[in-house]
C-alpha cells in the first residue's frame, strides 16, 4: 500500500494560498548583477582557478575561504553568508564584498554574478569596471 499522496493543485485561491501554507520558504531571494561590479583581474583569476579544478569533488570553490560556483563562464553564484563576506574582505576583493554585503542588507540568500545581467543603477555608487 502506498502512504504517499500527492496533494491536489490549488484551485481558485490563487497566490493569497501560497502565501498561507508558507511557500515563501521555498523560494530564494537571489541579488543579479552584471559581471562588470568585478574588476577584471578579479573575474579573470576566479574564472582560471575554478577551470583549472581547485575543487576537485565538482563542488564550490573555496578561493581563499570563499565558496562560490561558477555557473557558465565569467557568472558565478555565492551564497550570502558572513563567511563569504570575511572571505572576500581576506582576499581584498572589496567590489565583491561589497555587493555581498548589498545582498545582505536586502535579505537575500545568494548573490548571482553574470555578463548578461544589468549593472546597478548609477545612484547605488557601485563601480562598472572596463572589460575586454
Amino acid at each position: 500500500m502506498n502512504n504517499e499522496s500527492t496533494p491536489p493543485a490549488p484551485q481558485g485561491p490563487g497566490p493569497s494560498a501560497f502565501q498561507s501554507v508558507g511557500l515563501h520558504r521555498y523560494i530564494a531571494r537571489t541579488l543579479r548583477v552584471g559581471a562588470q561590479h568585478l574588476p577584471w583581474e578579479m573575474a579573470q583569476q576566479l574564472h582560471v582557478d575554478l577551470q583549472a579544478g581547485e575543487s576537485d569533488d565538482g563542488g564550490p570553490s573555496h578561493h581563499g575561504g570563499l565558496r562560490i560556483i561558477e555557473l557558465d563562464d565569467f557568472s558565478w553564484r555565492a551564497d550570502v553568508t558572513g563567511d563569504n563576506i570575511a572571505a572576500a574582505q581576506t582576499l581584498g576583493w572589496h567590489a565583491l564584498r561589497r555587493l555581498l554585503r548589498l545582498a545582505q542588507t536586502y535579505q537575500c540568500e545568494a548573490l548571482e554574478i553574470a555578463r548578461d545581467s544589468p549593472v546597478l543603477p548609477a545612484v547605488l555608487e557601485f563601480e562598472v569596471f572596463p572589460w575586454p
